[in-house]
């Protein structure tokens, strides 16, 4: 596989960020994971820490973020492509990795974003797929990204067992469609694990 990667949303500890990416890596059909920790502080500061981001404020997981993507392409080439998924706080670090990214970088990338704080654009990045439970409404607090680029954003069904407000990245809401793109990813970009 040539490389995924996962970043964190807010209010996620080291091991709660860890469970995410064994989950991804299950689906991967035990490929590894690399994971960017968007390391929890306190649920107010996190959301603090999101607005700064919201703004275009530089945080210290979109450098980690680009440090991971220049080691992947020094391991795999110019011409590979990364599977980067996020999950809601963790949309605004990788849209402001892609922002602050050369196009050469950009263009390897391919976003999934899962109940995303904020959509990542498809122009910022050779793809991009935003996924939303009915039943949650963080994404529709990104205003601006919804009046922009609302088109990008696909709305699912909430799973019967999802919790009622369906954010969590395990809910059984996104297993499928998180399968389905990794699936795609390993058939179309991936070659041997």
């Amino acid at each position: 596989m040539n490389s995924a990667g996962f970043i964190n949303g807010i209010n996620n500890n080291k091991m709660q960020a860890r469970l995410s990416a064994q989950q991804l890596s299950q689906y991967a059909q035990g490929a590894k994971i690399y994971g960017t920790h968007n390391a929890t502080n306190f649920p107010v500061i996190d959301v603090f820490e999101c607005a700064a981001g919201h703004i275009g404020f530089h945080t210290p997981p979109v450098q980690l973020l680009k440090n991971k993507w220049k080691h992947l392409i020094a391991s795999h080439g110019p011409q590979a492509k990364f599977l980067e998924i996020c999950h809601s706080g963790g949309a605004i670090h990788l849209k402001n990795a892609l922002l602050t990214s050369p196009e050469s970088v950009r263009q390897q990338i391919i976003a999934l974003a899962i109940a995303p704080s904020v959509i990542i654009p498809r122009r910022l990045c050779f793809q991009s797929d935003n996924y939303i439970s009915r039943r949650d409404f963080v994404t529709h607090l990104d205003f601006d990204g919804k009046r922009r680029y609302g088109n990008e954003l696909h709305v699912l069904e909430p799973h019967p067992d999802a919790n009622k407000w369906d954010h969590e990245f395990l809910s059984p809401t996104f297993k499928d469609t998180i399968q389905n793109h990794i699936n795609n990813y390993l058939e179309n970009y991936g070659g041997k694990r």
